[in-house]
């Protein structure tokens, strides 16, 4: 009775407020967004100098029956490479699931980067493709009375929408700091099958970071992202880390309202990188579901012998 109880209280929440859901999925939650910047900016891609991939997966909310998953794999490099300008090429797709309901974005970005007088480079992105956004109908389980009839729930042609996404970047970064902003879904597109009224939002995502050099081996990493959708009040992610020879790192963060982070990556090989968070609740929610654990895997085809940072690398005060 308790998970049913919970299951609907939860589709209830969804239901009256969807424009605000329909937002935040759209542009999900990432503790490990260093990790993870391609999904934040399209501007990042080709940010590595060689072949880089990224794989995640997001488990928020954890014992929260119907709590939100999301997984995604992204692949970028660059092309047309000399020393004042160069080319990033990339894509990724991204799957959310909440209950019954559930969106997979499909994303290929493009960037071109200058260099600039003062040894900094300058990026601009843009990323196009499609989102599908379903509706689980058959799972769905009512009260005894009559329930609305909403289109959303009752019309089998919306039980799929599919509409197209854009987001656009830009990406400034020297040897020790960067700094992004983005426009993501900035086509906000109105989803009519759903509701007049029920928009996919566009979001904006301000990022930044630092690499401070403590000695010979040690470094400290402070790092924020600030992000505005609409609909929703102002989101800020704010966290610190520790490393030692770039190996192991060790960090904590904290998410406006929301959560206490911990987190850490480790370098296993030349090519793999391995980093996982563990947020702690200290909202409403956490009273049914605390915790949120997310694991982010990211494989390179960089030579060890490439400097890690220089006309050819890139700033390491992200991953």
């Amino acid at each position: 009775m308790k998970r049913i109880t919970c299951t609907r209280a939860f589709l209830t929440t969804m239901l009256c407020g969807v424009v605000g859901v329909l937002t935040a999925q759209f542009t999900g939650t990432r503790s490990q967004f260093l990790m993870s910047s391609l999904l934040e900016n399209p501007a990042a891609a080709g940010s590595n100098p060689c072949l880089d991939m990224r794989m995640g997966v997001r488990a928020q909310w954890a014992g929260f029956d119907g709590a939100p998953l999301s997984s995604f794999a992204s692949l970028s490099g660059r092309i047309g490479e000399s020393t004042t300008f160069s080319h990033g090429i990339g894509g990724y797709v991204i799957t959310d699931e909440v209950g019954p309901w559930s969106n997979t974005r499909f994303n290929l970005a493009y960037s071109t980067k200058v260099r600039l007088t003062n040894g900094a480079k300058l990026s601009a992105g843009i990323a196009a493709g499609m989102v599908q956004y379903r509706l689980d109908v058959g799972s769905l389980q009512f009260p005894v009375f009559s329930a609305s009839e909403d289109p959303a729930l009752f019309d089998n042609a919306t039980s799929q929408t599919v509409f197209p996404s854009m987001d656009l970047g830009l990406w400034y970064e020297n040897d020790k700091t960067f700094l992004a902003f983005s426009v993501l879904n900035a086509m906000a597109t109105t989803l009519s099958d759903i509701g007049m009224t029920t928009s996919s939002g566009r979001t904006m995502v301000l990022m930044g970071g630092k690499y401070i050099q403590l000695d010979r081996r040690f470094a400290f990493r402070p790092a924020g992202l600030m992000r505005l959708a609409s609909g929703l009040p102002a989101s800020l992610d704010l966290q610190g880390s520790f490393s030692l020879d770039d190996k192991v790192s060790l960090g904590l963060g904290y998410r406006s309202g929301s959560a206490l982070t911990g987190i850490m990556s480790l370098k296993i090989f030349d090519s793999m990188t391995v980093g996982y968070s563990y947020d702690f609740g200290v909202n409403d929610l956490s009273v049914i579901g605390r915790s949120s654990h997310e694991i982010v895997i990211s494989l390179t085809a960089c030579d060890k012998n490439d400097p890690y940072v220089g006309p050819n690398g890139r700033c390491p005060a992200y991953d």
